[in-house]
């Protein structure tokens, strides 16, 4: 059966992965290549979640590189402090990222403003969109649905204004019968200030992050990287955290060819067992039958 490829990204078979299993600790996956976590690791994930609000095992306070007053930021301002305050176990709750404009930057926490409400999130769970970006015909981007909302990559098709590009959405649905969501939006031009450019094989927010867990190699979102662990986004929305050593940032930059036998995206994780059929490199797409 032959299947839309909805992210832009395939794996060569070639491509070398370590990954962590799929068991967690509360919000932390911390098994190593089917080993079980050390006592002494769990303790200390136990101690850090007990003595903190924060449902993750990660540094709320932590900055995401470049994170400034008045530019616009991507975080879950919309979900996260009614979550936090309703949900049983608010690791385990969806989250979506919106825009935001960053109003004011504190130690632990900053204020993010949005539809004239004030709203103070961990510095972990914002998203910075750096002012003055310029991208180019081919350029991947980190942006929202501008016609409509929540977090999207991008890739650009039209570049007559570097700093208000023309992009293809690579997160929504693409259909050959010109029906999908991508087809709808296709050309869409980005405002100002209101995109970043995604770098090749760097922990960059925004960039796909693979692990490898139950036979598969999940997908996730970057949104922040700490010394030893990362903060991610998966499917369905849910975040989570695994440790920084046992995932791989997948490649922007990939020689692929039709006939070439690939791992693709399938339900949030990467799959062997397809041939790729067709390639359009403008709007980022890639077909495979499996």
């Amino acid at each position: 059966m032959r299947k839309n490829i909805l992210f832009a990204i395939v794996l060569p078979l070639s491509l070398a992965m370590a990954g962590c299993g799929g068991a967690t600790t509360h919000s932390i996956n911390l098994q190593e290549n089917n080993t079980s976590a050390t006592d002494e690791e769990k303790s200390e994930v136990e101690k850090a979640i007990e003595a903190s609000d924060f449902p993750w095992y990660f540094p709320e306070e932590a900055k995401n590189e470049g994170l400034a007053e008045g530019q616009t930021v991507l975080s879950i301002h919309s979900f996260y402090p009614d979550k936090l305050k309703e949900s049983n176990d608010p690791a385990e709750e969806t989250y979506i990222f919106y825009n935001a404009t960053l109003k004011s930057i504190g130690e632990k926490s900053s204020v993010v403003s949005s539809m004239g409400q004030d709203i103070e999130m961990p510095n972990a769970l914002i998203i910075p969109i750096p002012q003055g970006q310029t991208a180019k015909k081919g350029d991947i981007v980190l942006t929202w649905w501008q016609s409509g909302s929540g977090m999207e990559r991008a890739i650009v098709t039209d570049d007559s204004n570097p700093a208000s590009p023309k992009v293809c959405y690579l997160d929504m649905d693409w259909k050959d019968d010109g029906k999908g969501f991508a087809n709808d939006h296709n050309n869409e031009q980005l405002r100002p200030n209101t995109f970043v450019v995604l770098k090749n094989n760097e922990w960059q927010p925004g960039a796909q992050v693979t692990v490898n867990a139950d036979g598969s190699y999940k997908i996730f979102t970057l949104i922040n990287a700490a010394d030893k662990y990362l903060l991610l986004s998966g499917w369905a929305g849910k975040i989570t955290v695994y440790k920084k050593e046992f995932c791989k940032v997948v490649p922007l930059n990939q020689d692929i060819n039709v006939g070439d036998e690939v791992m693709a995206n399938f339900v949030g994780s990467f799959r062997t067992g397809y041939k790729v059929t067709k390639i359009d490199k403008k709007i980022g797409r890639v077909w495979a039958t499996d």
